[in-house]
């Protein structure tokens, strides 16, 4: 998996670099932060879908070309709402689960300790429920790349075929980068913090940016892997 998603961006390197590049220039001119990183999160995985699938190559001279290589339009609005709904989804469900736990009194958020608590409960409930999640029914997002067949019903029966080899795939793909990124950004942080200057932001924007885009890269790796061999079957 990780050799597929590294050779998918060094041969679209013009595609990542103006991602990066336009994600860091938009979130310093903006303040809607977390949307921006959203909505760009969603079209990585999109294009490197194609990248993986469609053996789509996007260079310097279109690097996000709306119209994919037999001339049909990319699907950009029908992928970023089904990825929204997955975003807002698994976000329901964590919260649901918190509420539960809270309801149980295992969880207190007025102890001394809440926040260290909610963030262990956070990763313990979090990392099985996005990973059996997404292993189960979402193939919807490379099927809705490619204009196939996106119904929850085929992702399940795909998702059957795939479960175990996806799941594993997304804890040591982006799950694991994650976590190792934002350890690292915040070494990056505590060091640049030292400088309070333009060129410091920019570079921890720039970190910041690589640690999103990353994961959202080995995601789509994932998936894609799990849409090709379901549909081999």
């Amino acid at each position: 998996m990780y050799a597929l998603a590294f050779n998918t961006m060094r041969y679209n390197i013009a595609f990542y670099a103006i991602v990066t590049l336009v994600v860091v220039m938009l979130e310093m001119l903006m303040s809607a932060v977390g949307v921006v990183t959203l909505v760009f999160s969603g079209l990585t995985m999109l294009y490197t879908h194609r990248m993986i699938q469609l053996n789509e190559i996007y260079g310097w001279t279109d690097p996000m070309s709306t119209t994919g290589r037999d001339g049909s339009k990319i699907p950009l609005v029908g992928y970023v709402l089904r990825f929204g709904a997955f975003f807002v989804a698994l976000m329901l469900m964590l919260a649901g689960a918190f509420m539960a736990l809270e309801a149980a009194g295992i969880l207190d958020p007025d102890a001394f300790l809440s926040g260290i608590d909610y963030g262990m409960w956070g990763i313990l409930l979090g990392v099985p429920v996005f990973a059996c999640a997404m292993a189960a029914v979402g193939s919807v997002l490379p099927a809705c790349a490619e204009r196939a067949d996106t119904s929850l019903r085929t992702a399940l029966l795909r998702g059957r075929k795939t479960f175990g080899r996806t799941v594993l795939n997304l804890i040591i793909g982006p799950l694991a980068v994650t976590f190792v990124g934002f350890f690292a950004l915040g070494q990056i942080g505590w060091v640049l913090g030292e400088f309070d200057h333009i060129v410091a932001k920019t570079l921890f924007r720039i970190a910041a940016t690589i640690v999103t885009i990353l994961p959202a890269t080995l995601m789509a790796t994932a998936l894609s892997i799990a849409f090709l061999d379901a549909e081999s079957r």
